[in-house]
Protein backbone atom coordinates (compact mmCIF):
# COMPACT_ATOMS: atom_id res chain seq x y z
CA UNK A 1 0.00 0.00 0.00
CA UNK A 2 1.17 3.73 -1.24
CA UNK A 3 1.97 5.90 1.78
CA UNK A 4 -0.37 8.50 1.55
CA UNK A 5 -2.83 6.12 -0.33
CA UNK A 6 -5.58 5.47 2.79
CA UNK A 7 -8.45 7.60 2.60
CA UNK A 8 -11.47 7.63 5.05
CA UNK A 9 -14.62 7.48 3.32
CA UNK A 10 -17.09 10.11 5.49
CA UNK A 11 -20.14 10.67 3.68
CA UNK A 12 -21.82 8.80 0.21
CA UNK A 13 -24.45 11.41 -0.20
CA UNK A 14 -22.42 12.47 -3.68
CA UNK A 15 -24.76 11.64 -6.85
CA UNK A 16 -22.71 9.20 -9.12
CA UNK A 17 -23.56 7.79 -12.65
CA UNK A 18 -24.11 4.58 -10.81
CA UNK A 19 -26.42 5.51 -7.91
CA UNK A 20 -28.91 6.93 -10.82
CA UNK A 21 -30.26 3.75 -10.81
CA UNK A 22 -31.02 2.94 -7.57
CA UNK A 23 -34.43 4.98 -7.06
CA UNK A 24 -35.97 2.50 -9.80
CA UNK A 25 -35.72 0.20 -6.89
CA UNK A 26 -38.05 2.89 -4.88
CA UNK A 27 -40.72 2.54 -7.42
CA UNK A 28 -43.83 0.83 -7.29
CA UNK A 29 -43.95 -1.35 -10.68
CA UNK A 30 -39.94 -1.82 -11.00
CA UNK A 31 -38.58 -4.22 -13.54
CA UNK A 32 -35.39 -6.28 -12.17
CA UNK A 33 -34.59 -6.50 -15.97
CA UNK A 34 -34.24 -2.69 -16.49
CA UNK A 35 -32.16 -2.34 -13.57
CA UNK A 36 -29.47 -4.64 -14.83
CA UNK A 37 -29.59 -3.44 -18.56
CA UNK A 38 -29.61 0.03 -16.58
CA UNK A 39 -26.09 -1.02 -14.87
CA UNK A 40 -24.94 -3.13 -17.64
CA UNK A 41 -25.36 0.53 -19.47
CA UNK A 42 -23.48 2.33 -17.24
CA UNK A 43 -20.85 -0.35 -17.14
CA UNK A 44 -19.98 -0.96 -20.80
CA UNK A 45 -20.12 3.26 -21.15
CA UNK A 46 -17.34 3.34 -18.15
CA UNK A 47 -14.53 0.25 -20.47
CA UNK A 48 -15.54 2.20 -23.89
CA UNK A 49 -15.51 6.04 -22.83
CA UNK A 50 -12.63 7.78 -24.36
CA UNK A 51 -10.11 9.25 -22.36
CA UNK A 52 -10.16 12.65 -24.59
CA UNK A 53 -13.73 12.39 -22.06
CA UNK A 54 -11.47 12.80 -19.06
CA UNK A 55 -12.18 15.59 -16.71
CA UNK A 56 -8.42 16.83 -16.17
CA UNK A 57 -7.26 19.63 -13.76
CA UNK A 58 -3.14 19.53 -13.72
CA UNK A 59 -1.37 21.51 -10.80
CA UNK A 60 1.82 20.49 -11.71
CA UNK A 61 3.61 23.52 -13.44
CA UNK A 62 5.20 22.91 -16.82
CA UNK A 63 2.40 19.85 -17.71
CA UNK A 64 -0.11 20.99 -19.22
CA UNK A 65 -3.87 19.64 -19.19
CA UNK A 66 -3.33 18.35 -23.32
CA UNK A 67 -0.11 16.46 -21.78
CA UNK A 68 -2.15 14.70 -18.98
CA UNK A 69 -4.90 13.95 -21.61
CA UNK A 70 -2.62 12.48 -23.92
CA UNK A 71 -0.65 10.43 -21.59
CA UNK A 72 -3.65 9.58 -20.09
CA UNK A 73 -4.99 7.82 -23.75
CA UNK A 74 -6.57 4.69 -24.23
CA UNK A 75 -7.27 4.67 -20.60
CA UNK A 76 -11.02 3.99 -18.96
CA UNK A 77 -12.88 6.47 -17.86
CA UNK A 78 -13.60 7.09 -13.96
CA UNK A 79 -17.63 8.18 -15.45
CA UNK A 80 -17.89 12.17 -14.25
CA UNK A 81 -14.86 12.01 -11.03
CA UNK A 82 -12.49 14.54 -12.28
CA UNK A 83 -8.73 13.89 -12.52
CA UNK A 84 -6.15 16.39 -10.41
CA UNK A 85 -2.76 15.75 -11.00
CA UNK A 86 -0.63 17.12 -8.38
CA UNK A 87 3.28 17.92 -7.45
CA UNK A 88 5.06 15.22 -5.43
CA UNK A 89 7.42 17.00 -2.96
CA UNK A 90 9.76 14.61 -2.01
CA UNK A 91 12.95 14.47 0.35
CA UNK A 92 15.24 11.64 -0.75
CA UNK A 93 13.82 9.83 -3.52
CA UNK A 94 10.58 9.95 -5.72
CA UNK A 95 7.58 7.51 -4.91
CA UNK A 96 4.49 6.48 -6.39
CA UNK A 97 0.88 8.44 -4.62
CA UNK A 98 -2.45 8.28 -5.47
CA UNK A 99 -6.18 8.88 -4.07
CA UNK A 100 -9.69 8.04 -5.31
CA UNK A 101 -12.08 10.57 -3.37
CA UNK A 102 -15.06 9.51 -2.92
CA UNK A 103 -16.96 11.76 -1.19
CA UNK A 104 -15.96 14.49 -3.76
CA UNK A 105 -15.60 12.49 -6.94
CA UNK A 106 -12.02 12.59 -7.79
CA UNK A 107 -9.03 11.01 -8.49
CA UNK A 108 -5.45 12.66 -7.07
CA UNK A 109 -2.42 11.30 -9.34
CA UNK A 110 0.75 12.83 -7.66
CA UNK A 111 4.05 13.35 -9.94
CA UNK A 112 7.58 13.64 -8.24
CA UNK A 113 8.66 16.53 -8.53
CA UNK A 114 11.65 17.52 -9.38
CA UNK A 115 11.27 14.37 -11.31
CA UNK A 116 14.00 12.05 -11.95
CA UNK A 117 13.59 8.09 -13.31
CA UNK A 118 13.02 5.44 -9.85
CA UNK A 119 12.54 2.09 -9.14
CA UNK A 120 9.79 1.40 -7.29
CA UNK A 121 9.04 -2.34 -5.68
CA UNK A 122 5.14 -3.39 -7.11
CA UNK A 123 3.36 -6.05 -4.62
CA UNK A 124 1.41 -8.15 -7.05
CA UNK A 125 0.23 -10.96 -5.00
CA UNK A 126 0.17 -12.51 -1.41
CA UNK A 127 -0.23 -16.13 -0.17
CA UNK A 128 -0.70 -17.33 3.66
CA UNK A 129 2.11 -19.07 5.30
CA UNK A 130 1.00 -22.32 7.29
CA UNK A 131 0.82 -22.22 10.64
CA UNK A 132 -0.25 -19.86 13.37
CA UNK A 133 -1.23 -15.92 12.76
CA UNK A 134 -1.60 -14.20 10.07
CA UNK A 135 1.69 -14.33 7.46
CA UNK A 136 1.65 -13.93 4.26
CA UNK A 137 4.90 -14.33 1.38
CA UNK A 138 4.78 -11.56 -0.65
CA UNK A 139 5.40 -11.68 -4.20
CA UNK A 140 6.24 -7.91 -6.09
CA UNK A 141 8.55 -6.71 -9.06
CA UNK A 142 10.88 -3.70 -9.03
CA UNK A 143 9.45 -1.48 -11.88
CA UNK A 144 11.44 1.32 -13.48
CA UNK A 145 9.67 4.63 -14.08
CA UNK A 146 11.23 6.56 -16.56
CA UNK A 147 9.10 9.23 -16.98
CA UNK A 148 6.02 11.59 -15.98
CA UNK A 149 4.02 9.37 -18.32
CA UNK A 150 4.49 6.05 -16.63
CA UNK A 151 3.57 7.29 -13.32
CA UNK A 152 0.61 8.83 -14.70
CA UNK A 153 -0.86 5.74 -16.08
CA UNK A 154 0.31 3.56 -13.68
CA UNK A 155 -1.26 5.60 -10.61
CA UNK A 156 -4.07 6.50 -12.65
CA UNK A 157 -5.02 2.90 -13.44
CA UNK A 158 -4.55 2.06 -9.87
CA UNK A 159 -6.74 4.90 -8.42
CA UNK A 160 -9.13 3.84 -11.02
CA UNK A 161 -9.46 0.13 -10.12
CA UNK A 162 -10.85 1.51 -6.88
CA UNK A 163 -13.03 3.60 -8.22
CA UNK A 164 -14.52 0.86 -10.62
CA UNK A 165 -15.01 -1.33 -7.52
CA UNK A 166 -16.80 1.11 -5.43
CA UNK A 167 -18.74 2.86 -8.43
CA UNK A 168 -19.64 0.25 -10.41
CA UNK A 169 -19.91 -3.10 -8.26
CA UNK A 170 -20.12 -1.62 -5.19
CA UNK A 171 -17.92 -3.21 -3.14
CA UNK A 172 -15.11 -2.16 -0.93
CA UNK A 173 -12.09 -0.37 -2.69
CA UNK A 174 -9.35 -1.20 -0.69
CA UNK A 175 -8.16 -4.41 -2.81
CA UNK A 176 -4.10 -2.68 -2.49
CA UNK A 177 -2.74 -5.95 -4.36
CA UNK A 178 -5.01 -6.17 -6.75
CA UNK A 179 -5.15 -2.41 -8.09
CA UNK A 180 -1.00 -2.88 -7.94
CA UNK A 181 -2.01 -6.04 -10.30
CA UNK A 182 -3.87 -4.47 -12.76
CA UNK A 183 -1.71 -0.87 -13.40
CA UNK A 184 1.62 -3.41 -13.51
CA UNK A 185 -0.28 -5.08 -16.41
CA UNK A 186 -1.39 -2.52 -18.01
CA UNK A 187 -0.04 0.62 -17.73
CA UNK A 188 2.64 0.00 -20.60
CA UNK A 189 -0.28 -0.67 -23.08
CA UNK A 190 -1.90 1.22 -25.21
CA UNK A 191 -5.92 0.06 -24.75
CA UNK A 192 -6.86 -0.90 -21.67
CA UNK A 193 -10.44 -1.82 -20.94
CA UNK A 194 -13.25 -3.13 -17.99
CA UNK A 195 -11.72 -7.32 -18.91
CA UNK A 196 -8.55 -6.58 -17.85
CA UNK A 197 -9.62 -4.87 -14.76
CA UNK A 198 -11.67 -7.94 -14.76
CA UNK A 199 -8.77 -10.48 -15.24
CA UNK A 200 -6.58 -8.70 -12.55
CA UNK A 201 -9.30 -8.68 -9.75
CA UNK A 202 -9.77 -12.82 -10.83
CA UNK A 203 -9.47 -14.86 -7.22
CA UNK A 204 -9.70 -11.54 -4.85
CA UNK A 205 -12.27 -11.74 -1.94
CA UNK A 206 -13.82 -8.49 -1.70
CA UNK A 207 -17.11 -7.84 0.51
CA UNK A 208 -20.28 -5.30 -0.74
CA UNK A 209 -20.13 -2.22 0.74
CA UNK A 210 -22.69 -1.82 3.70
CA UNK A 211 -22.42 1.22 5.35
CA UNK A 212 -21.47 5.05 4.25
CA UNK A 213 -17.80 4.50 5.73
CA UNK A 214 -14.66 2.58 4.89
CA UNK A 215 -11.21 2.81 3.47
CA UNK A 216 -10.13 3.26 0.15
CA UNK A 217 -6.82 4.43 -1.50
Amino acid sequence: MYQPMSLLIMSRARASLRRQALPLAEELHFDHRAVRRAVAALEKRASKAPSMGLLIRSDLAGLKVSDVRRALSGLPSPGDYRVVVKPLRYRTRPNLSGLCEFDVGRIIVRVPEPFRPFNELVYISARRKPGAGMKFAWAAEKVRFRTRRDVLRFVYLHEWLHWYLREMQGRRSGAETACDRFALRNFRRRQVTVDDALEALEGTRMLPVSDPFGLAA
